[in-house]
């Protein structure tokens, strides 16, 4: 059995729970989407209902008009929109250029994700007097609002090593 990551774009299949928890439907809504609004039709595996992921894609860049070809480096078959992030200040610094890239302001990006009202200016002013840092509550719903994921991946050398004080020995 290939892993995951070794399948094509085009070989994957999500299950109906997926697609209602991806877009945060229910199955009535998935099923007026399938009959009226040109949703891919669903293809029965074990007597439950999957799309191929690729098909999905494809119908989501129809309705909203987002690029559906990755430019660039892709991982697991969708693109790296940012470089190397080993610090809070890298991860910020990314998650405020993705927001500009896709052409949002904080309060957009608030209504998008779900947050407070303007709560994404202050993760983003996280040092300032009237910042906010992340949370596990929060994390989620800022990346849901950007249309990102994590991959973590192995770095080939340890990213910082402490720096031993004068009178410390190894």
């Amino acid at each position: 059995m290939r892993h995951l990551a070794q399948l094509k774009r085009s070989e994957i299949y999500v299950s109906a729970r997926d697609v209602m928890d991806r877009y945060d439907i229910s199955r009535s809504t998935l099923d007026r989407w399938i009959k009226k609004r040109g949703f891919p039709a669903p293809r029965m595996i074990v007597g439950k209902r999957h799309f191929l992921l690729s098909q999905v894609d494809a119908w989501d860049v129809e309705q909203c008009g987002v690029e559906a070809e990755p430019q660039g480096e892709i991982a697991f078959g969708m693109p790296i929109v940012s470089g190397l992030v080993q610090s809070y200040d890298d991860l910020v610094a990314a998650m405020i250029e993705r927001r500009k890239d896709l052409g949002l302001s904080c309060i957009e990006l608030d209504a998008l994700s779900g947050m407070q009202e303007g709560y994404a200016n202050k993760l983003e002013n996280w040092r300032k007097q009237y910042g906010r840092g992340m949370g596990p509550d929060t994390f989620p719903l800022w990346l849901g609002g950007l249309r990102l994921g994590l991959v973590l991946v192995e770095l080939p050398r340890r990213p910082r090593k402490r720096k031993q004080a004068v009178g410390e020995q190894a």
